[in-house]
């Protein structure tokens, strides 16, 4: 960890160079060069003030550090995998016996972090990240094992009430679903996207939307980011945003200093309306497989939360995603200061003790 000043002055002046809508002053780039600390303190705080910085408009958008603005980049088809929810795994036998034991996290084991209001936006990170963290899964879901082959997913709980499901055969029983995530493309590249689902839809899906099994799912827009290493994940931030009537968000930025963006309508199952449960973490690359990590590895989830509630989030056990890890939910130390309400759960495939989590106002 770098000294309390050295992290405190990169981030107030990046902090304050974001609300100006400017990028990082030279004077700062050229202290950060000669500074290992303060540089790698600097583009943290980049990170964190970058994530405030509005989209303009529907799209996809990157940035690069010391640079804080947005600029918009060429949207790309997002590939055509279900990251799909854990209802299905009970019509998916095969997929259900791919996962290593009923207690590792994913297909409905997990902490949710859950408010009393309405969520509006939700980071994912990860503290407590084992030094020599590795992993290994099957490229979108099927295959040999790959390194560094895993999804990032920030998901929304399942809900009804969406318009979307008017047309489902009995709407009262359809289920509306949406996950921010980062996928892995099998080469150097990754994709950022969000998915969206229809469960139990049990009709002709709406055009433009895929059949799963009963279910109905398609994709927003996607843009190509750097794959993400299994090392980089303690300087991951993936940051999920909606808004009724206008779009929805999803942004990764990672530690070497890049982000992106992708937004799209709230329209497209209203989930500004309903959010009030998020479930974050690192999970097999789609089609409920998943992501294999080394040996006595662990990792803390960590989900900071801005909502219409202020006091600490509930904790859950409850998972939407059938993806898995092979990580075990285990004793979750007490948080620290925090900058908005947060929840926290530790795993591990090593030793393990009495599975909790923690939460913070």
């Amino acid at each position: 960890m770098y000294p309390r000043h050295i992290r405190k002055l990169a981030f107030t002046a990046i902090a304050a160079i974001a609300l100006a809508g400017a990028t990082l002053l030279p004077a700062a780039s050229a202290s950060a060069a000669t500074n290992p600390a303060a540089a790698a303190a600097a583009k943290a705080g980049w990170q964190a003030a970058i994530s405030k910085v509005p989209e303009q408009g529907s799209g996809c958008y990157q940035a690069s550090y010391p640079s804080l603005s947005w600029h918009a980049v060429a949207c790309v088809a997002a590939p055509n995998v279900p990251l799909v929810p854990r209802l299905a795994q009970a019509s998916n036998p095969a997929a259900h016996a791919a996962h290593a034991t009923p207690l590792t996290v994913g297909d409905g084991t997990d902490y949710s972090a859950v408010v009393s209001g309405k969520i509006s936006k939700a980071v994912g990170t990860f503290a407590n990240v084992s030094s020599n963290i590795s992993e290994k899964g099957a490229v979108n879901g099927s295959g040999s094992q790959v390194a560094n082959s895993f999804s990032l997913q920030l998901n929304s709980q399942f809900f009804s009430g969406s318009s979307a499901c008017a047309k489902a055969s009995v709407p009262a029983n359809c289920l509306a679903w949406q996950q921010f995530v980062y996928t892995f493309n099998g080469g150097s590249t990754g994709d950022l996207f969000m998915q969206y689902w229809l469960i139990d839809y049990e009709a002709t899906c709406p055009s433009g939307w895929y059949s799963y099994s009963g279910d109905c799912y398609t994709n927003s827009s996607a843009t190509t980011v750097k794959a993400i290493t299994a090392a980089q994940l303690a300087t991951v931030k993936l940051t999920a945003t909606a808004a009724s009537g206008g779009n929805d968000a999803v942004s990764v930025s990672v530690g070497s200093g890049t982000a992106s963006t992708v937004t799209g309508k709230d329209t497209k199952v209203g989930l500004a309306g309903f959010w009030n449960t998020a479930e974050w973490g690192v999970y097999g690359d789609g089609g409920g497989s998943a992501a294999n990590f080394g040996t006595n590895n662990t990792l803390e989830a960590v989900t900071a939360l801005t909502s219409t509630s202020s006091g600490a989030p509930s904790c859950v056990e409850e998972g939407f995603t059938g993806e898995t890890n092979n990580l075990k939910l285990t004793a979750t130390p007490a948080l620290g200061s925090q900058s908005s309400p947060t929840m926290a759960t530790e795993q591990t495939n090593g030793t393990s003790s009495t599975p909790s989590c923690a939460v913070i106002s």
